[in-house]
């Protein structure tokens, strides 16, 4: 199978993947809780909540105390609402610092069935905002990053002091990333076809620890909507 990546360099105008489309999965997290029809809570449910943010209610996903801090808190819609082709969208603010990632990735319903790929946006702090994909087959794994530096898609300090939207267009022929409409890059395939659920993520990987200041907590990922269209 052969895959082609290539690198799309921001648009000067923005555009919207999902006209056309109809909406097919929506939450605004406007509730006194999380909408347990949509959702399913990680292991550490208290680091999810719903909480005013600004005029409005947003998602909240924050870190655990412990000793290392080490872990993964992801909210998922796995078994509640997954979908083949279309367009996904977040409005999201990632971390300020390093040592900790947030995340917005589509990915299938079984990650051991091969072939499979995995597709993201990861915030990891400081103004590292990285889009791309890992798949998984009979060759191995291989990940499609941006080629160069691709990882400056807003101004300074924008991914953590304000929401901005992270969209991934998936069609027949490929996967796109949108930055607040902006074409960023884009992976080529043709061998993917299985439906895959949303998951937001706030993150401490072991590789992160170092990294991890705790006096600059809480520097939490919130959520203010997501939308699917297709």
């Amino acid at each position: 199978m052969k895959y082609l990546l290539l690198f799309i360099s921001v648009a000067a105008f923005a555009v919207d993947p999902s006209n056309g489309k109809k909406l097919t999965f929506s939450d605004d997290f406007t509730g006194e809780k999380l909408d347990d029809k949509k959702w399913s809570l990680p292991a550490n449910a208290d680091t999810v909540s719903i909480v005013k943010g600004g005029k409005d209610k947003v998602l909240r996903i924050t870190l655990r105390k412990a000793e290392d801090m080490i872990q993964t808190n992801t909210l998922s819609t796995k078994g509640k609402f997954e979908q083949q082709y279309g367009y996904f969208e977040v409005s999201m603010r990632m971390p300020a610092y390093k040592g900790h990632t947030g995340y917005f990735r589509l990915a299938p319903k079984d990650e051991k069935l091969t072939p499979s790929i995995l597709v993201l946006f990861e915030g990891l702090g400081a103004d590292q905002l990285v889009p791309w994909a890992r798949k998984v087959d009979d060759a191995g794994q291989r990940d499609y990053r941006p080629e160069g530096k691709g990882t400056q898609f807003l101004k300074a300090g924008e991914a953590s002091k304000k929401f901005n939207t992270y969209g991934i267009l998936w069609t027949e022929k490929s996967f796109t990333w949108f930055v607040n409409g902006k074409k960023v890059h884009q992976v080529d395939k043709n061998d993917i076809a299985r439906p895959m659920s949303i998951q937001l993520t706030h993150r401490v990987a072991e590789f992160e620890r170092p990294n991890l200041n705790l006096k600059q907590l809480p520097d939490d990922v919130e959520i203010d909507w997501v939308k699917v269209w297709k």
